[in-house]
């Protein structure tokens, strides 16, 4: 079980860092149409809506494989502890703190929130371009 819960949540982290970078993909395709100075006001209000929503559907689903891979590295760490194994699967922080490692004060941030963050202000922007299209 300890198997496929560790092999679970290895694809998982995988998951957890796709999302982002396919939807930084697809903000500057649909950021490059609603910018464009050749582009119409239905291609700039369609962009800019998709764009708002492609936001949400990612920090939506960044959020629920970060959920999924901390209940998994959770799970793992108390099994380990439990084994009496040396535990693996702790939380970053701890690993530095415990090989008494600093770290820089930027990456003490959770990559996760900046992401959320990233992605919600590119959200805000397809939106911006969207009543801009709308009313300009």
């Amino acid at each position: 079980m300890y198997q496929v819960v560790a092999a679970r949540h290895a694809g998982l982290d995988q998951m957890v860092w796709q999302v982002p970078g396919i939807a930084l993909t697809a903000q500057a395709f649909l950021m490059t149409i609603g910018l464009g100075p050749g582009s119409g006001q239905l291609a700039r209000l369609g962009s800019g809506l998709l764009s708002a929503v492609v936001a949400f559907m990612s920090v939506e689903l960044l959020m629920r494989h970060r959920l999924s891979a901390i209940a998994d590295a959770v799970w793992l760490e108390k099994f380990e502890q439990d084994q009496g194994w040396d535990v693996l699967h702790s939380r970053l922080n701890d690993r530095c703190t415990q090989l008494n490692v600093s770290m820089p004060r930027v990456a003490r941030l959770r990559a996760y929130s900046v992401w959320i963050a990233g992605l919600s202000a590119f959200g805000l922007v397809g939106a911006s371009i969207a009543v801009n299209a709308l009313v300009g």
